[in-house]
C-alpha cells in the first residue's frame, strides 16, 4: 500500500513538474509576443514548483518579463523594487547555470540591465553618494563581470578616500587588461585612470621602479601615444632626476622621457649637457675607449634622429642635431673649448680629423692624409673660429705631428698674419 501510495505521489509530481517546464515554453512564447504579464505569471509559478525552481532559464525568463513590464511608468511606480528584482534573478540564473546551458542566450537582456543599472549608479556617484553608487555598480558587475562598473567602484572608493580598497580594484583591473591584449580579446575598453592611480601612489613614496613599471603596462595596453601616459612619464622623470648626481642611470631616464616627448626641451638640453659632461670625466679617466664609446653612440643618435623628417621641428632646440656623425664630434669640441675644457675639446678636434680625413672611413688614414686634413680644418677654423680655438687646433696638430713640415710652415703662416 505505501509503495503504491509513493507511486502516486511521484507520478504526480513528474506530471506537475512536466506542466511547469510546459509553462516555461508558453512563458517564451509569451514573451515573444510581447506579453509580458502573461509571462511573468507563468514564470512566478515555475519558480514555486520543486524542479523548474532549480533551472537557471525560469530566472532568466522571470527577469525578463519581470525588466519588461518595469519599462511601463505605472508599473514601476507601483513595483518600485521590481527593476532590482529583475537584476537579481539574472544573478541567480548564473549561479545556477553552472554547466553554462544558457550562456550568450540572454547577453542582450544583461546588457540591458547593465546599461540601465550603472546609469542609477552614475546618478549617484554624481552628487557623491559613493556608499549608493558602490553598491549599484556591484550590482553590474555581478550580472556579467562589466569592467567599466568594477572600474567605477573602485573609482567610488577612491573618491571616498578608500585608498586600500581602490587599490585592490585598481590592481585587478590593471591584471585584467593586460591580460585581455595578451590574449588579443578585442571588444574591451580599458581606463588609463588605474594605471596612472597606481603609478601616483608608488611616486609619492619615491618609489620609482614601480612608478615606471605600472607606466610600461599601461604602454602595452594602450601604446606609446598614449598623452596622458606620456605627461606622467614626463613628470615623473623630471622629479626622479631632480635630487640625482649625473650618471649613467641619469641618462637613461631622460632617454626614456625623450622617446614619449621628443620634442621636450627641457629633456634634449639635459640630454646633451649630461652626455658631453660624461664623455668629458671619461676622457680625463685612465680609460679613454669608455669615451670612445660614448661619442660613438651619441653623435650616431644625433645624426640618425636629424636625418628623421619627423624631427624636423626640434632641431632649431638641439644644437647637436646634424645630419653626419663627424659634424657632431666638430660641435662638441666647439663646445669644450667655449666652456674651457680644452683637453676634451683637443680630443674631439682629432677624432673628428680623424674620422674626415678620408671619405672611406672602413680604412684607417695614413699620417699624411691626417695632416693635410688638420692644415685644411685649422685654414678653416682661422677664417671662422676664434684665435683661442685655431691655437688649440695647432697645438694639438703640432704634439700628434711636431716633425710635420706642412704643419710647421702653417704655423709660421699663422703668426705672421
Amino acid at each position: 500500500m505505501q509503495r503504491h501510495i509513493l507511486f502516486i505521489f511521484l507520478f504526480i509530481s513528474a506530471y506537475f513538474g512536466y506542466a511547469q517546464q510546459i509553462n516555461l515554453d508558453k512563458a517564451e512564447q509569451a514573451i515573444q509576443d510581447g506579453l509580458f504579464e502573461r509571462a511573468f505569471k507563468l514564470t512566478g509559478d515555475a519558480l514555486e514548483h520543486e524542479v523548474t525552481k532549480k533551472d537557471a532559464l525560469t530566472y532568466y525568463l522571470h527577469s525578463k518579463s519581470l525588466f519588461e513590464l518595469n519599462k511601463k511608468p505605472a508599473y514601476a511606480k507601483k513595483n518600485p523594487e521590481a527593476f532590482k528584482d529583475a537584476c537579481k534573478l539574472v544573478i541567480k540564473a548564473r549561479l545556477r547555470d553552472k554547466d553554462k546551458k544558457y550562456e550568450g542566450k540572454f547577453d542582450d537582456l544583461i546588457a540591458e540591465l547593465v546599461s540601465a543599472n550603472n546609469a542609477l549608479a552614475d546618478e549617484e556617484y554624481n552628487v557623491n553618494r559613493y556608499p549608493k553608487a558602490i553598491k549599484l555598480y556591484t550590482i553590474s558587475y555581478g550580472l556579467n563581470s562589466d569592467k567599466t562598473a568594477y572600474y567605477m567602484i573602485g573609482k567610488s572608493y577612491q573618491m571616498n578616500g578608500d585608498t586600500a580598497s581602490t587599490k585592490s580594484h585598481y590592481r585587478n583591473l590593471i591584471q585584467w587588461y593586460e591580460n585581455d591584449i595578451k590574449n588579443e580579446e578585442s571588444g574591451k575598453t580599458p581606463i588609463v585612470d588605474p594605471f596612472l592611480f597606481m603609478t601616483d601612489i608608488q611616486w609619492k613614496k619615491k618609489n620609482y621602479d614601480s612608478a615606471n613599471y605600472y607606466l610600461d603596462v599601461a604602454r602595452r595596453v594602450f601604446g606609446e601615444k598614449n598623452s596622458k601616459i606620456n605627461f606622467y612619464q614626463y613628470l615623473l622623470a623630471k622629479d626622479q632626476i631632480s635630487n640625482q648626481p649625473p650618471s649613467s642611470l641619469m641618462m637613461e631616464i631622460i632617454r626614456k622621457a625623450l622617446v614619449y616627448n621628443p620634442a621636450d626641451t627641457f629633456f634634449i638640453k639635459k640630454e646633451n649637457a649630461l652626455a658631453l659632461y660624461l664623455i668629458r670625466n671619461a676622457i680625463d679617466g685612465p680609460n679613454q675607449s669608455e669615451a670612445d664609446s660614448m661619442i660613438f653612440r651619441f653623435t650616431r643618435a644625433k645624426a640618425l634622429k636629424a636625418n628623421d623628417p619627423a624631427y624636423e621641428s626640434i632641431k632649431s632646440a638641439d644644437i647637436f642635431l646634424q645630419p653626419f656623425a663627424e659634424n657632431i664630434m666638430w660641435k662638441i669640441s666647439d663646445y669644450y673649448y667655449i666652456n674651457t675644457h680644452d683637453k676634451a675639446s683637443s680630443y674631439l678636434a682629432k677624432k673628428y680629423i680623424i674620422k674626415t680625413a678620408i671619405l672611406n672611413d672602413t680604412i684607417a688614414p695614413t699620417d699624411k692624409e691626417i695632416i693635410a686634413r688638420w692644415v685644411k680644418i685649422i685654414e678653416f677654423a682661422h677664417e671662422n673660429e676664434t684665435p683661442g680655438y685655431v691655437a688649440l687646433l695647432m697645438t694639438q696638430a703640432s704634439i700628434d705631428y711636431p716633425l710635420s713640415k706642412e704643419l710647421i710652415a702653417l704655423k709660421k703662416k699663422l703668426l705672421i698674419k
